[in-house]
């Protein structure tokens, strides 16, 4: 006996979608990946490659489609909504593929944000200060261990150092840890740089991708000038740092303030990430933009 279908309109929270063509949606993503295939292509990663890494995301982000539709997620019905070949659907589900979680912030990565927004480690300008490098509080080593007590402090150093975040001077005989004070802003190409492009864009995207299909609006706008000199843009770019900088700051300090209030109550489930970006370029010959909004 054939199986009773049970239309989708019936079974949950029906699929999301926008009213735009699905060749427009294309176009759109056209845009977005453009500089991520440049990433691609400079890191060494052509084509088939990627695409073979798309296949897990989309059989992935249907599985969750299907449960958010309290549609039961069978080979099938996943094969069919991602558009994947049933036998990588099968693969994906027998290897355990699913529920994949995005690596943890690293602990040198804690660490730092800890300096520049525990109060006990920030001097007047509340600024991360030198630390002693071992010793009573406040010093670099009962830092580390106010984010982990199984990695060692300098283990932890070694691996800022190697970061240009910190440098270790002698002063009055002492071995001091001195901080960069321009933030965790790891190398050009490193594992953290890479890392955090991941966190920050993808962040950004789910905001927006949310914002699209119809969920309850969060924060994503910007200003878009065009028409104006490398030096009015140089401008505006110190501008974005110098503004962003001080909201950072006051930022960091009600987070800090809460996460001490809510961190003991069991639904305390919730991570926010609020960023900020500046991006400058020269105007294609043929256009004629010259606005502003």
């Amino acid at each position: 006996m054939a199986r009773k279908l049970t239309p989708v309109k019936d079974a949950g929270k029906p699929r999301r979608g926008v009213s735009a063509e699905p060749q427009d949606v294309l176009a759109a993503m056209s845009e977005v990946m453009q500089p991520l295939v440049e990433l691609l292509l400079n890191s060494g990663i052509d084509y088939p490659h990627f695409a073979s890494h798309l296949k897990p995301l989309f059989i992935e982000q249907a599985r969750r489609e299907l449960a958010r539709m309290q549609l039961t997620p069978t080979d099938s019905s996943l094969s069919v909504l991602s558009g994947v070949h049933r036998k990588d659907v099968k693969s994906w589900r027998e290897n355990n593929l699913s529920n994949t979680k995005p690596r943890p912030i690293s602990i040198s990565a804690q660490v730092f944000a800890a300096w520049v927004q525990h109060p006990s480690y920030r001097d007047r300008k509340k600024q991360p200060k030198p630390l002693n490098r071992t010793g009573h509080a406040p010093s670099f080593e009962t830092l580390v261990r106010l984010i982990t007590q199984d990695i060692h402090p300098f283990t932890v150093l070694q691996d800022l150092i190697r970061l240009d975040l910190v440098r270790v001077e002698i002063q009055r005989g002492k071995e001091v840890v001195v901080p960069y004070l321009a933030g965790f802003v790891p190398p050009a190409g490193s594992q953290e740089a890479l890392q955090l492009m991941a966190n920050h864009v993808a962040d950004h995207a789910k905001t927006a991708v949310a914002n699209l299909l119809g969920e309850a609006p969060a924060l994503e706008q910007s200003v878009y000038a065009a028409g104006i000199t490398t030096q009015s843009a140089q401008r505006l770019g110190a501008l974005s740092r110098e503004w962003w900088e001080d909201m950072r700051a006051a930022l960091i300090q009600e987070a800090s303030r809460l996460y001490e209030q809510d961190k003991h109550l069991p639904q305390a489930d919730q991570r926010v990430r609020i960023g900020s970006y500046f991006h400058a370029e020269t105007l294609p010959l043929t256009s004629q933009d010259t606005s502003t909004s």
